[in-house]
Formats: structure tokens, C-alpha cells, sequence
């Protein structure tokens, strides 16, 4: 019988009608790091900085097959984790640092990785790294910078979305994998797009979700907005690592995350209410993120133009048709509207798929039965 429930993880919330869930469950995960740019080596970034080490923390479920041939990286988006799946145990979450465990127990994608699952660890070896620049135990501005003693803080370079493609190049190589099938939703889904472009012979299937191939002036706008909300904060010009601008920033970025009917649907008796869900979870995101995380990784986020560099977006797209893909647009997407997926898919030459929500540019998180059925009819 299914049942009422509402869902929470990390900064999303839904009341949704589920089915009820399978009792097979993946092993409690333990994250991991890995040094993958060590300090003989050094990371130079594209835009000209430097960082003289680079880790990035993952998490794998499954095990890689013995011809290497069953691998699947996914990406997340903007404030995600390496923490795609499955729940931790008590000793594990205490080991955690502090904005990891305000993340919560369980996984972001959960309900897509199991036994029985889209992601069946029995078959694939499935794979989830924190972005380079994130603050969820990757290298990042909380990250203590050798060559002066102290966390980068504000002097951690600016990146750009092939800087992020490049560290999860360097995972796989690390775990001894050749090719993967590579998913991404959101940011996730631009550095997929990316990984793609820059790597090609590595990917065996390309998923993008909810992303579309260049960052244009409206998505622009609301990272510019919710930046400012934090720059302009008194709290973070003294050094407040989560100023009250960030929880400002936050509610921005959620309007642009959800939509009028899922916002009708849920508080249409007691519109106020709708007001109060984002002050709730703005302050819920001063516990769990970091300020120059945030400010890196949206600006990283701005630099996403597939095809800068390549001739133009269409000129790159081409590139991509010889390659197995599949586009998923969201119908009631405000921040990456379905028709700009659309449109990548046709000059990708890949498969176009939508999902029908009320809950806008997070449906791809929210309605994962209906992620399960598109991405059932698309993997081997």
C-alpha cells in the first residue's frame, strides 16, 4: 500500500506519495579520499591558479567487473556529495565532519541505488566524488593550504566546470577504470557534458539531467543574485564562514529550484506558509554549507559554455553523436527550462526525455520513479 510521506535530504523537502520501498538495501557506505594531484605534481587550473594538491572524497557501491566494463560515475549538483547512497552507520557519521553530518545519513539518490534499483550494485560499480572546490572533504576553500599555513579561505583560485572534469578523470584513473557510463543532474549535468567533450573515449553512455549547455544570462542571474546576498552581508566581510546572506542566498536559489504549482499544491490554503519553507531552509543551509564553497562553485558554475573554445555550442554538440546519450528536461523547469535540454539533445543527436512534475528544476531528485523508468529504458 503506498503511503504520505515527506522526504527530506540535504537542502531538498517534498510531501509525496510513494510506493512502498524495497526492503534490499546497499551496505552502510564508508566515504573515502583520495589524494589524486599530489603535492610532486600540483593541479593548474584554467583559469591560471594553482593548487599544490588536490584530494576528492567518493564513495563506490558495487564492485568493479573483471573486464573493467561495469563502471557508473555520477555527478552532483551544486551542493550535493559524494554521498549518493545508502545510510551511514552511527560510527561513520560521527567521523564526519561537521557540514557532512548537517548533510544527514542518507544518500541524495538513495532510492536509485540498490539491489533491484536503476543503479544495481550487483551489476554496475557505481561511483560518487565531491566536486573539487566543494566543502564536503574534497580540496576546497576549507582546505589547508601548505604554502601558508592556514585554510585557503577567499584566495582559493576560481574554477571553471572543466577543472571539476578533470579531478573526476584523474578518480577514475585512480579506481582503474577506463570507460563509464557517466550521469549527471543540474551542475552535475554540465560537468557530465564536459567529462563527455573532454574525454570522450572514456564514456561509454552519456546522461544529462536538468542541465542544459551553456550557462545563459537567466541562470546567470539567480547565482548572481544569491552571491550578492552574501557578499554584501556585514557578517561575511568580518569572516562569518555562514553569514545570514547565505540563507538569503539560499531562498533565491530555491525559488529557482521549484515552481508555482508545486508551491500552489503544497501551500495554496496558507500561502504563508510557502514564505516560511525558505527561511526554514536557509537556515538549514548555514549548517551544512560553506560561504566560499558556495561562491566558488556557482562561479564555476557561470563558466559553463560547452562550446567555448570548440566553435560555437553547436559546433561542440556535434561532437557528442557519435556517442550514446540521453537529455532529460523537467516541464515545469524555471532555471533550465526543458526546451534548452531539448535543444542540446537534437545537436547532440541523443535521446530526449521529459519529466512531468510539479516541483520544477528538482523533480529530477524528487520524482525518482519516474528517473528510474527513463533511465531503465536507456542503460544496458
Amino acid at each position: 500500500m503506498s503511503e504520505i510521506a515527506l522526504e527530506t535530504w540535504g537542502e531538498h523537502e517534498a510531501l509525496l506519495l510513494k510506493p512502498p520501498r524495497s526492503p534490499l538495501s546497499i551496505p552502510p557506505p564508508r566515504p573515502r579520499t583520495a589524494v589524486l594531484f599530489p603535492r610532486r605534481e600540483g593541479f593548474y587550473t584554467e583559469l591560471g591558479g594553482y593548487l599544490p594538491e588536490v584530494r576528492l572524497r567518493f564513495e563506490t557501491y558495487g564492485r568493479l567487473s573483471r573486464l573493467r566494463d561495469n563502471a557508473v560515475l555520477v555527478f552532483h549538483a551544486l551542493t550535493g556529495s559524494a554521498h549518493l547512497a545508502g545510510t551511514y552507520e552511527e560510527a561513520t557519521f560521527q567521523s564526519l565532519s561537521p557540514l557532512e553530518r548537517a548533510f544527514g545519513k542518507e544518500g541524495w539518490w538513495d532510492a536509485l541505488v540498490g539491489p533491484g534499483r536503476i543503479l544495481d550494485p550487483t551489476l554496475y560499480y557505481v561511483i560518487s566524488a565531491n566536486h573539487l572546490g566543494s566543502c564536503y572533504g574534497s580540496t576546497g576553500p576549507l582546505s589547508q593550504d601548505a604554502r601558508a599555513g592556514r585554510p585557503y579561505g577567499r584566495d582559493f583560485p576560481p574554477l571553471t566546470l572543466r577543472d571539476l572534469a578533470r579531478a573526476q578523470a584523474r578518480l577514475l584513473d585512480h579506481l582503474g577504470v577506463e570507460k563509464a557510463i557517466v550521469i549527471g543532474g543540474s551542475l552535475g549535468g554540465m560537468v557530465a557534458l564536459e567529462f563527455a567533450l573532454m574525454y570522450p573515449e572514456r564514456v561509454k553512455k552519456l546522461v544529462v539531467l536538468a542541465a542544459p549547455a551553456r550557462h545563459g544570462p537567466w541562470a546567470r542571474a539567480f547565482n548572481h543574485l544569491s552571491r550578492q546576498a552574501i557578499l554584501q552581508d556585514p557578517e561575511y566581510q568580518s569572516g562569518n564562514p555562514a553569514p545570514k546572506g547565505m540563507a538569503l542566498a539560499r531562498g533565491i536559489a530555491m525559488m529557482s529550484y521549484r515552481a508555482p504549482a508545486g508551491f500552489e499544491e503544497r501551500w495554496g490554503e496558507a500561502p504563508e506558509q510557502g514564505e516560511t519553507y525558505l527561511d526554514y531552509q536557509g537556515e538549514k543551509f548555514l549548517k551544512r554549507f560553506h560561504a566560499e564553497s558556495y561562491l566558488v562553485l556557482s562561479r564555476a558554475m557561470d563558466t559553463h559554455d560547452v562550446g567555448r573554445g570548440r566553435g560555437g555550442v553547436a559546433e561542440a554538440l556535434k561532437r557528442l553523436r557519435g556517442l550514446p546519450s540521453l537529455f532529460v528536461g523537467i516541464d515545469t523547469d524555471l532555471l533550465y527550462p526543458a526546451e534548452e535540454v531539448r535543444q542540446a539533445a537534437r545537436l547532440a543527436g541523443g535521446r530526449y526525455r521529459e519529466i512531468r512534475s510539479p516541483h520544477g528544476h528538482d523533480a529530477f531528485l524528487i520524482e525518482t520513479d519516474q528517473v528510474e523508468a527513463i533511465l531503465d529504458s536507456f542503460l544496458p
